[in-house]
């Protein structure tokens, strides 16, 4: 297994921003999203989505880069490997899809739906979500850099095993997430609810508040066999 990823300041560093053209220079997807399929430079509405009467979309392989899309429904899909560069995804309803070893790389989500994707062995480099509801997201051996979650709900989110390094959160919601052997070096999880946290040890240098200190410390004494009579 690679080193976890280290950095010696423990004060995350933000994500660096998605390179989008501007929206009159998007042009709509000249073909459909499918396996090992491109979309490069588009704006893509729900209408150029994966039709659903077929089943879930197959679209393992696909690269998109330099593209907004919006209210794209991929619910289900499967999508090992794709890779998304430079994009921004705003109300799109990605939960269940499948994207195992999925690259992105300065990707923003905005208000999407994301309950349960599998994001695992993923690479998430310079990433933000904002306004999002990804309950059960998996994100097993993943790694992340630059990651920023800002009023989103992952309760019950799956780490085990994650690398993670400057991860920055405002008003998320982690309640039961799974934590177990996952490394964070310049976390700040200030603002993140951590009530019921499973593998808490693992927030070792990590930055909370003090409004904290209950939840994680009552998640660490019940891993500790602590009982309190």
């Amino acid at each position: 297994m690679p080193p976890p990823l280290r950095r010696r300041s423990g004060s995350p560093r933000p994500p660096a921003t998605p390179t989008v053209p501007r929206r009159e220079q998007l042009q709509p997807p000249g073909t459909d999203l499918e396996t090992d399929g491109l979309w490069d430079g588009v704006l893509a509405t729900a209408e150029h989505a994966p039709s659903l009467s077929e089943g879930a979309a197959q679209i393992g392989g696909a690269e998109i880069r330099e593209s907004v899309l919006e209210g794209i429904r991929l619910s289900s899909a499967r999508a090992d490997s794709i890779r998304m560069t430079d994009v921004v995804l705003s109300g799109c309803d990605l939960s269940g899809m499948v994207a195992d070893g999925a690259t992105f790389t300065r990707v923003r989500f905005v208000g999407c739906r994301l309950t349960g994707i599998v994001l695992s062995d993923a690479r998430l480099t310079d990433v933000e979500f904002e306004d999002c509801h990804a309950d059960m997201i998996n994100l097993r051996m993943a790694r992340l850099q630059r990651v920023r979650l800002s009023a989103t709900r992952c309760r019950q989110a799956d780490l085990l095993e994650a690398r993670i390094a400057d991860l920055s959160t405002d008003g998320v919601d982690l309640r039961g997430a799974t934590l177990e052997r996952a490394t964070f070096a310049a976390a700040d999880l200030r603002g993140a609810d951590l009530e019921d946290v499973h593998g808490a040890t693992a927030l070792r240098g990590a930055i909370i508040s003090p409004d904290q200190v209950v939840g994680v410390g009552l998640a660490l004494i019940g891993e500790a066999g602590i009982r309190v009579e």
